[in-house]
């Protein structure tokens, strides 16, 4: 270390009440069932409406609008909101607690005893534990009694009351003066740096650790003050009220370079700017002959950052707050310096559970955002979407604004809202309009009380056409077209035969209606699958005299539900000896017309198509393959075709 900083003398600060004023009230009667809209203009009658209505925490009259402010709609609610037209309801208002001139904020002042005498520090932040209970924040060296010749401690200092805001010296006064509120507290946990740093010869000082902080925490006495997580700007000093007037704290994290405020009981709300680590490069500070762990604050030295007395005070960036007030000094002429000890560091070194928001009371996150695509309805159609399971789904429309600006409607009634819930998978619905046309469509999640961000999209109403769709056009695939006799004895080649064009559920027919001179025809059923496709597999079984199968066959398929007007498919395929063979894999589209004048409906191509791939991939999944048998008489010899299942996708 190559600076030795002046100890900043023990401060104190005063810790004051937030007072706002007005709490809402209304507690009011439902009105008889006579009017469907409120009567506005006589207080009486708002007042009877209201009354009796449980959950009510606003309500205010505006343009013959009635708004009412609730935590959550409930049944007399809703019925309240039926039962007139002119009732704005709104959810998510909460009943607001008032304030009260002991509520404790950061950077007040509060009084310490040590024996005979005592001091004055400052608050840092107010919050409670993981407990639920409250605490406050602010430099340990508060809760020593520091001799002044020799920096040994003498014990520990006794948390006594806060300090009167209005004569604390940052409001211009002498300060020292009890608020009469009670005592705080008690000290929890405390510390102020480490060992001490005795001695001319600094290579025998000890090493600074990573426990040296100066960090405390004050168990709050609940009897007498609340504790309210923002940080006071002293404007409301006068009133003794310094909560009326606060920054609200909403995170605790490190600190950034740049600029930086304080609020203390001494020199109230300051600013200044984090030294940065290139002219400064140093974690450990030498304060009162300790080390102590934090960061440097630079400010003008006629307009200092701290000041004794703002020992504890409250440091925050925006609104996080990042250290408490350690020590000071002069950096040269013209710049005061101060030491923060880093809260980040001293929470997690002492172990600390410090809260902004007391446990089991935190404000619930807001809900995810619902979800839905734009969409086209019939008439009062289904509009879907989906958000969190269980909530409940504000969904309004309106008529969207025609090419010229103005709405294009087509009834005034089509404007619309419905609140609903969504299901445990998170789905909901609304009844669409009736009338068609384009409508602007918003929705919006409730979870306790806590609004999602409000969704658009748009939704068309038509009248649904029913159309049918065009049939698929008959065709047959020979896949291949010509194969070697060794081939064709092998059961993962063959021949396949693919249809399509059938009914689903249709019974096919396929016969292999003439071959070589010798062999009888075999007849083979299969069912069409939904997309009306139906498969053929064939392949000999006589692998030891391939030989047998050589010559032409010609193959009709039929369906069950042929009419007269139409044709049995054909095509053909032919087994060759293997020296003229273009093996297994080259196949191909059969028209139906082939060489002998079968009259089929397909398209002939140069046999180097791809078959049976041509179809979705739901003929991979095609039906009943696997069964069927037949004979091919050769020479007098039986040779058996298979049928089996061949995916070609």
């Amino acid at each position: 270390m190559q600076k030795k900083l002046v100890q900043s003398s023990l401060a104190i600060s005063a810790a004051a009440a937030l007072g706002l004023s007005g709490a809402l009230v209304a507690s009011p009667a439902m009105a008889d069932n006579v009017p469907q809209k409120l009567d506005l203009q006589s207080e009486a009658h708002v007042q009877k409406a209201l009354s009796g209505i449980e959950g009510v925490n606003a309500y205010g009259t505006d343009g013959g609008e009635l708004s009412i402010g609730v935590a959550e709609k409930t049944d007399e609610i809703k019925k309240l909101e039926k039962k007139y037209q002119n009732i704005k309801v709104t959810e998510g208002v909460k009943e607001l607690k008032p304030y009260a001139k002991n509520d404790l904020v950061g950077g007040a002042g509060y009084l310490v005893k040590a024996g005979e005498s005592g001091g004055a520090c400052s608050t840092g932040f107010s919050g409670w534990d993981g407990d639920g209970k409250p605490v406050v924040l602010t430099a340990g060296h508060c809760s020593k009694i520091i001799n002044e010749q020799t920096n040994e401690f003498d014990g520990d200092t006794t948390v006594d009351q806060t300090e009167k805001p209005s004569i604390a010296q940052a409001n211009g006064g002498e300060g020292f003066q009890a608020s009469d509120s009670g005592v705080i507290g008690k000290w929890g946990f405390h510390n102020f740096g480490g060992d001490l740093l005795e001695g001319a010869d600094k290579d025998q000082w000890p090493e600074p650790s990573e426990s040296d902080i100066d960090f405390a925490v004050i168990n709050v006495d609940e009897s007498n003050y609340n504790v309210k997580n923002g940080i006071t700007d002293w404007t409301t000093a006068d009133s003794d009220d310094l909560a009326k007037s606060t920054t609200e704290i909403t995170e605790v994290g490190a600190h950034k370079e740049g600029a930086i405020s304080k609020s203390g009981r001494t020199t109230g709300k300051t600013d200044g700017e984090v030294l940065p680590r290139s002219e400064y490069d140093f974690d450990y500070q030498n304060v009162g002959g300790r080390w102590v762990h934090g960061f440097g604050v630079t400010a003008p030295a006629d307009k200092p950052f701290s000041q004794p007395g703002d020992s504890g005070g409250g440091v925050y960036q925006g609104n996080t707050a990042v250290g408490v007030i350690s020590g000071g000094g002069d950096l040269d002429a013209n710049t005061s310096f101060t030491w923060v000890a880093d809260l980040d560091h001293s929470l997690e070194v002492s172990g600390t559970d410090f809260n902004l928001e007391k446990p089991g009371e935190e404000t619930p996150e807001a809900p995810a955002a619902p979800k839905a695509e734009d969409q086209t309805i019939e008439p009062n159609g289904e509009v879907k979407g989906k958000a969190e399971a269980g909530a409940k789904v504000e969904v309004t429309w309106e008529a969207a604004p025609a090419a010229d600006g103005q709405k294009a409607k087509a009834q005034a009634a089509e404007d619309g809202s419905e609140t609903v819930t969504a299901d445990k998978d998170g789905n909901f619905s609304v009844e669409g309009p009736k009338a068609k046309g384009d409508y602007t469509f918003t929705a919006t999640a409730i979870v306790d009380g806590q609004e999602s961000k409000t969704i658009e999209f748009d939704v068309t109403v038509e009248k649904g056409e029913s159309e049918t769709p065009a049939p698929v056009e008959r065709e047959i695939s020979i896949d291949p077209k010509e194969i070697a006799a060794s081939d064709f004895v092998k059961e993962d080649k063959g021949v396949t035969i693919t249809v399509q064009g059938f009914d689903e559920g249709e019974k096919v027919n396929l016969e292999v209606a003439n071959g070589p001179e010798g062999v009888e025809g075999i007849t083979l059923d299969e069912t069409a699958n939904e997309n009306g496709a139906a498969a053929f597999s064939i392949y000999g079984t006589s692998a030891e005299n391939p030989e047998a199968y050589l010559g032409k066959y010609d193959v009709e398929v039929t369906g069950a539900n042929d009419t007269e007007d139409e044709s049995a498919l054909t095509g053909s395929f032919e087994v060759v000896a293997d020296e003229d063979g273009t093996g297994g894999g080259s196949g191909g589209d059969d028209d139906g017309n082939n060489d002998d004048g079968g009259a089929g409906d397909g398209n002939d191509d140069d046999g180097n198509g791809d078959g049976g791939s041509d179809l979705p991939r739901t003929g991979a999944e095609l039906t009943g393959l696997a069964a069927g048998a037949g004979l091919l008489l050769v020479g007098g010899t039986a040779v058996v075709l298979t049928m089996r299942r061949r995916n070609n996708n």
